[in-house]
C-alpha cells in the first residue's frame, strides 16, 4: 500500500504540472489556434509535456549516490588491526537445527534433558510444577570454552516459559535449575521432553573472532576510549569497520555454511554459545563473583521466544559449583 501510494503521488505530481505547464505554453506561443481540432497534434502536444515534466520531476527527486567512504590509511588500519587483536575472543557456537529423531548418544540439544543420575527426576517449581527440560549441553573440548567449564562434562537445564518475570534473588533463579556433572561416568539415559519448546540438535563450532556487540559487553574502558576517538577523527563505524560484520540470529538465512569458514571476519555472535562475550540486550550488571559462560537465546526452530527475542546469560563460580542467571529482551 505504501508503494502504490508513493506511485500515485508521483503520477498525480506529473499531470497536474503538466496540464498548469501545458496551458502556460499553449497560450504564450498561441498553439490553441494552431492546433484547432486536430486531437492528434493536441494529445502529441500534451505528451510531450508529460514527458518533459517526467524527466524534471525524476531530476529533482533523484538521490545523489553516497560517496564512498576512503580507505583507512595504513597507521588508522594498523590501529583497527591492533583493536581487533585486543578485543577478540575464541567462542563454541552452538548452531541449531530442528531434530528429525529423538537424539540418541552424547548430543547437545534443546527443548530436551536427555542424561542425568539415577534417582533424579524432573524438578519442580515452589507450586509443585513440573519445570520445562530447556537444554542438554556437553561441554565440548574445543578452544573457546572457559576455563571455569573446563572441569565440565554436562549440564541440564530446566526453566519455566516465563521465568524472567520472577525476582532474580529467588531460587530457583529466573525459575532455572542447572544441573552440572563432571565426568559422564554414572549417568544414565532420561528423556525429558518440554511440552511447549520443540527439540532442537545443537553442534558445536570453534570461532576465533567473536566481538563484544556494546561496551557493556565487553572490553575495557580504555578500548572504547580508543574506538570513540577514532570514530569521531576518521568517521569509523566501529560494526562496520572495526567489527566487520553482526550475526543478528543462528537462523539467518544469509549465515555462511560455516561460522569459521572466514577467519577475517570479527563478528558478534548473537546466538547460543559457551565463552566469547555476552551480547547484551539492554544494560546489564555481571553477578559479583560469578563468571560469564554462556547463553541461549531466542530460537524459533525450538520456539524459543522468550519475552522479545530475549536471551538468558548464564555465570558460573566454578570453586562453589554455584550458579547465577540473567535475562532481558526488547
Amino acid at each position: 500500500m505504501k508503494l502504490l501510494g508513493s506511485i500515485l503521488y508521483h503520477i498525480f505530481v506529473v499531470l497536474g504540472w503538466s496540464f498548469v505547464i501545458s496551458k502556460v505554453v499553449s497560450h504564450l506561443l498561441g498553439l490553441k489556434e494552431k492546433v484547432g481540432d486536430n486531437l492528434g497534434l493536441a494529445l502529441a502536444y500534451f505528451l510531450t509535456i508529460v514527458l518533459a515534466v517526467s524527466v524534471c520531476w525524476y531530476i529533482y527527486n533523484r538521490k545523489p549516490e553516497p560517496e564512498a567512504a576512503p580507505a583507512p590509511t595504513a597507521e588508522l588500519q594498523a590501529r583497527i588491526d591492533v583493536l581487533r587483536q585486543s578485543l577478540q575472543k575464541s567462542a563454541v557456537i552452538l548452531r541449531s537445527a530442528p531434530a528429525t529423531n529423538r537424539p540418541e548418544g552424547h548430543v547437545s540439544c534443546l527443548g530436551r534433558v536427555t542424561w542425568q543420575l539415577p534417582g533424579e527426576e524432573c524438578p519442580v517449581d515452589a507450586e509443585g510444577n513440573r519445570l520445562e527440560p530447556l537444554a542438554t549441553l556437553f561441554v565440548p573440548d574445543l578452544p573457546g570454552v572457559p576455563a571455569e567449564l573446563r572441569k565440565v562434562a554436562l549440564i541440564t537445564i530446566f526453566a519455566t516459559e516465563e521465568g524472567w518475570s520472577e525476582n532474580p534473588e529467588e531460587k530457583p533463579q529466573l525459575g532455572c535449575v542447572i544441573r552440572t556433572y563432571p565426568t559422564l561416568e554414572g549417568l544414565v539415559p532420561c528423556d525429558y521432553v518440554s511440552g511447549i519448546w520443540k527439540t532442537c540438535i545443537l553442534t558445536p563450532e570453534a570461532v576465533k573472532h567473536d566481538m563484544p556487540q556494546w561496551p557493556d559487553c565487553g572490553g575495557t574502558d580504555e578500548e572504547w576510549d580508543i574506538i570513540r576517538a577514532l570514530a569521531k577523527k576518521h568517521k569509523i563505524d566501529y560494526h562496520e569497520n572495526i567489527c566487520d560484520t553482526v550475526y543478528e540470529s543462528v537462523h539467518k538465512t544469509d549465515f555462511p555454511q560455516s561460522f569459521s569458514a572466514d577467519d577475517s571476519i570479527h563478528a558478534v555472535y548473537e546466538t547460543h554459545k559457551f565463552g566469547g562475550y555476552p551480547t547484551y540486550i539492554q544494560d546489564n550488571e555481571a553477578p559479583e563473583g560469578h563468571t560469564y559462560v554462556m547463553q541461549i537465546g531466542y530460537d524459533p526452530d525450538a520456539g524459543f521466544e522468550f519475552a522479545d527475542c530475549g536471551c538468558y546469560y548464564f555465570y558460573y563460580n566454578a570453586e562453589k559449583n554455584d550458579w547465577r542467571v540473567l535475562f532481558d529482551s526488547y
